[in-house]
């Protein structure tokens, strides 16, 4: 939990930096920090954001923590991958998940990807990202939803700029799949 918390603060600084940086036509992004709340220990609690025209609170615990792979996990996640996708083949037209997802088409320039799920049930979901080509998973992570919208926010500051294939799946393999691009500006 604690580094949840770090990762919330941490996400917040920057968000925070990012935002006085900007141009005013670049703070008009896809969403604006409306307020934040702290805890005794200065470590950030919840914060309420416009995301995309609706005001939404993200507490400490919707932030996803992407764990990072190393070479060898990468690569053999990546053979039980490639087996997985040969034999899921055809079947995976069929097996969409069935959810609603919301996220902006403009490229992540805070360090901080927002999305929303609506859902009519509570699920268990799995994150992944992968390199441009779709080979290289390079993040990954479990998180649970609610019935009804939840929203989420990955810190993707470690990752390089560029296009990520970002998917999402549930416990029967059904799945999701977006381009997230990542502009980190220098």
């Amino acid at each position: 939990m604690k580094k949840y918390i770090s990762l919330f603060a941490l996400s917040l600084t920057v968000i925070a930096f990012s935002t006085s940086c900007s141009s005013p036509e670049e703070s008009a992004s896809d969403f604006i920090i409306e307020s934040t709340h702290f805890t005794r220990s200065g470590q950030a609690q919840e914060m309420t954001i416009n995301f995309q025209g609706q005001s939404i609170t993200l507490n400490a615990a919707d932030i996803v923590e992407m764990q990072q792979m190393n070479q060898e996990e990468s690569s053999e996640a990546q053979e039980l991958m490639n087996l997985n996708q040969s034999l899921m083949g055809a079947e995976k037209e069929a097996q969409l998940l069935d959810v609603n997802f919301i996220m902006s088409d403009e490229p992540v320039e805070n360090g901080v990807f927002i999305f929303g799920i609506e859902t009519e049930n509570a699920k268990d979901l799995t994150i992944e990202m992968f390199d441009e080509e779709g080979f290289g998973m390079v993040a990954n992570n479990k998180f649970d939803i609610n019935e009804g919208s939840n929203y989420k926010a990955l810190n993707v500051n470690s990752m390089e700029s560029g296009d990520y294939v970002f998917r999402i799946k549930d416990e029967q393999g059904k799945e999701l799949e977006r381009t997230v691009s990542i502009d980190h500006k220098e």
